[in-house]
């Protein structure tokens, strides 16, 4: 009787070629440690840039749906008188439909609330200037400050000299208006050193935004108008200083400058009134 060459003399089976979890290797095989770390490093480098592309395309998502719904948002814009159904809401204007604010939409917890609500859509205008213009640095921290009107139903922005939105027409405007103060008010605005401080902060972004929106008036004067300016950065001591000297050249209107944390500060008649 022939026995089979596959069995052992005591009857055992002999172990498979292959069994889950073992991977047969060709004798010297060994492992590349560098291989295998550089491998790793590829893969680590491209999810990070995939992440990153991810990042960048849920901003722009997010710029895109900010400046959407603020386009639809005008807060001087009038509403329908009490005593309608849709008393208080929201209504057309100029042909124009604005969004309107349904009567259980409204915000809760009387003038504070609807101040909140606004100063949240006004720094969401700006983060959408800002992703709109590239105004970060490599790092991720805000490039300069961005400021921010409506009047007459017209967005302005304005920035300081060192942004990439800084035009050379908002420098020459910038430096006529330097010539004459310095002229008119020779102690507060020294000729000699025109570049120094408190002259410096006719290049800010809050000089800016003036002269750009007095810029689309008629005859370049904000004269008898009221405007609310919206500011991602603080009023630093030297535009607390030159500020009410640019309204007065302006057609001293009333300004409120209103700074991220909610603080507001309103000048007329050459003077901060708070």
């Amino acid at each position: 009787m022939i026995r089979s060459s596959s069995a052992t003399t005591n009857g055992a089976q002999p172990s498979p070629l292959w069994s889950p979890g073992h991977r047969p290797q060709p004798e010297n095989d060994a492992p590349d440690a560098a291989s295998a770390v550089r491998t790793e490093r590829l893969l680590a480098d491209a999810m990070a840039a995939a992440t990153l592309r991810h990042k960048l395309a849920l901003m722009d998502i997010t710029a895109q749906h900010v400046a959407g719904h603020r386009s639809h948002f005008n807060p001087n814009q009038p509403r329908v008188p009490a005593g309608n159904p849709d008393g208080g809401q929201w209504t057309s204007t100029g042909g124009r439909t604005a969004t309107r604010l349904a009567a259980g939409d409204k915000p809760r917890g009387g003038p504070r609330a609807g101040i909140a609500i606004i100063l949240e859509m006004a720094k969401g205008v700006i983060e959408a200037y800002r992703s709109k213009h590239g105004l970060w640095d490599l790092f991720g921290r805000k490039q300069g400050t961005v400021a921010f009107t409506t009047i007459d139903g017209v967005d302005v922005f304005g920035s300081n000299s060192k942004s990439p939105t800084y035009t050379s027409a908002d420098e020459a405007a910038a430096i006529k208006l330097r010539n004459i103060l310095v002229e008119k008010y020779p102690d507060e605005f020294s000729g000699g050193h025109v570049g120094r401080k408190p002259n410096d902060a006719l290049f800010h972004a809050e000089t800016t935004i003036l002269l750009r929106t007095a810029a689309r008036e008629k005859g370049g004067t904000l004269a008898g108008r009221t405007l609310t300016v919206h500011v991602d950065g603080k009023l630093c001591n030297n535009c607390q200083t030159v500020l009410p000297y640019v309204g007065l050249e302006l057609g001293n209107p009333t300004v409120t400058f209103i700074d991220p944390n909610g603080l507001a500060k309103t000048m007329r008649d050459g003077a901060w009134v708070n």
